[in-house]
């Protein structure tokens, strides 16, 4: 009878052996309890006292722990580390963790370095603004990759990515991409825009003090023909006061005609409010209304008692030969060299006057004349 119960035990524990090699499935709605005793349990698996895992602990969710947690080998986190206590750090010194900093390289930190640290995504939005941006290092930089952040320096609500209430100065070149405005918000239909408020002057330009062999005050480049090189415009008569194109072309307008033109053809002209008052046209010819010469001497010295009159014959003499008249420049010259319109001028006056005098000297001769024969007929018998 012994030996029949034995082996019906053996069988009931081998048949128990394999159910728990199988298996196990939990009805939807029950819990599993490890250690509880009469208590049920709580959650889907509790557990009243220490776990073990010997192989991978995978969960889909979170876990929370209402205790402590400890880690006996390295903990990895390829996601966020949030520690919302961050006050706890204070009294923390000795302990470390790793993290990966510049080139690959894992650095390890103290917590006490960190206490002071919020640990946030690099550009975490939270309603349109970046959310405690981390800053980074490398080597000779400091900067941040967030491009939302925004920098003030004197103020707390900057309103460009840097933004300085004050002077700025610069030892070397500053550098811009785009454009520059100055007196004004950004104006992107030119690189470079003021707007002049209760200044002298907009531009000013000083090199005094200059010791190479030449300075520009201003340089322009340029490689399309259309380009206007300079152009101011009067918002307020809405005309152009001054415009230089790259043709050549060049006007000058007081505001209410254009007052000086300079065409690509060799044009030019000078307008009052009605008329052109001087032009200069293609061919040469130039055209005004009165032209006032301004002379240093005056011909009228040929009436000095001492002016070397030149006899008429040797006037005669001199045309013959040289075909042109004393002190005149000859036909040659004139083409060659041109002439200076005062000084021929005098010249010209200075012939006119010598030719009065040979009229004068010659009505003295034909009045003696005269009278020699007035006094012939009078003696005639």
């Amino acid at each position: 009878m012994k030996k029949i119960t034995y082996l019906l035990s053996l069988a009931a524990l081998l048949t128990a052996n394999q159910s728990f090699s199988q298996e196990n499935t939990i009805s939807e709605n029950g819990n599993v309890g490890l250690g509880t005793g009469s208590t049920a349990p709580t959650a889907r698996l509790t557990v009243a006292g220490s776990t073990r895992i010997d192989s991978t602990l995978v969960v889909g969710d979170s876990v929370f722990m209402s205790s402590n947690a400890r880690v006996g080998a390295d903990l990895k986190v390829d996601g966020d580390l949030y520690l919302p206590n961050i006050s706890t750090l204070n009294s923390i010194h000795e302990e470390y963790i790793l993290v990966s900093g510049e080139n690959g390289i894992t650095k390890k930190v103290s917590f006490g370095t960190l206490k002071d640290t919020y640990y946030n995504s690099p550009c975490s939005l939270v309603g349109g603004i970046v959310a405690s941006p981390s800053w980074a290092n490398g080597p000779n930089k400091l900067f941040v990759e967030c491009p939302q952040v925004w920098v003030g320096i004197g103020t707390n609500t900057p309103t460009r990515h840097l933004d300085v209430r004050g002077d700025i100065k610069s030892t070397g070149h500053l550098w811009a991409n785009t454009s520059i405005s100055i007196g004004a918000d950004l104006n992107t239909f030119s690189k470079f825009n003021i707007v002049n408020t209760n200044r002298t002057a907009a531009i000013q330009a000083n090199t005094v003090g200059n010791a190479l062999p030449y300075q520009r005050l201003m340089f322009f480049e340029y490689d399309h023909a259309d380009t206007k090189i300079l152009e101011v415009i009067n918002t307020a008569t809405n005309r152009n006061p001054i415009v230089l194109r790259a043709d050549g072309q060049m006007d000058l307008d007081n505001g209410v005609v254009n007052t000086f033109h300079f065409g690509t053809d060799g044009q030019f002209s000078v307008s009052n409010a009605t008329q052109k008052t001087f032009v200069v046209e293609a061919n040469g010819l130039t055209r005004a209304r009165k032209i006032k010469v301004d002379a240093d001497v005056w011909a009228d010295y040929v009436f000095e008692e001492d002016y070397p009159l030149m006899p008429l014959a040797e006037v005669e003499n001199f045309v013959k030969e040289h075909k042109h008249l004393p002190s005149i420049p000859s036909e040659k010259t004139m083409k060659d060299k041109g002439i200076d319109v005062a000084e021929m001028n005098v010249k010209m006056m200075e012939k006119i006057e010598e030719l009065t005098l040979y009229l004068i000297a010659q009505n003295k001769e034909l009045e003696k004349v005269k009278a020699e024969l007035e006094t012939l007929k009078q003696e005639k018998p």
